[in-house]
């Protein structure tokens, strides 16, 4: 159980990181305040992202099984 939570926190976390910084500086480019924007997509998209990993990583591991 600590695992699969640990995966999920880590997963979401890394994968909003990374999309919020993209999709923020698709958006609007690397202007003055790009950080802030950035930070705020990150904040909103960590609180959708993480629960999310948690909740759908272990099926997403069952289709990726099945698949394989």
């Amino acid at each position: 159980m600590k695992l699969r939570i640990l995966t999920g926190v880590l997963m979401g976390t890394i994968m909003s990181v990374i999309m919020s910084g993209f999709i923020t500086a698709v958006n609007t480019g690397f202007e003055a305040g790009y950080l802030g924007r950035w930070a705020y997509a990150w904040a909103v998209a960590w609180v959708i992202a993480v629960p999310l990993a948690v909740l759908v990583g272990p099926y997403a591991r069952k289709w990726a099984e099945r698949l394989a």
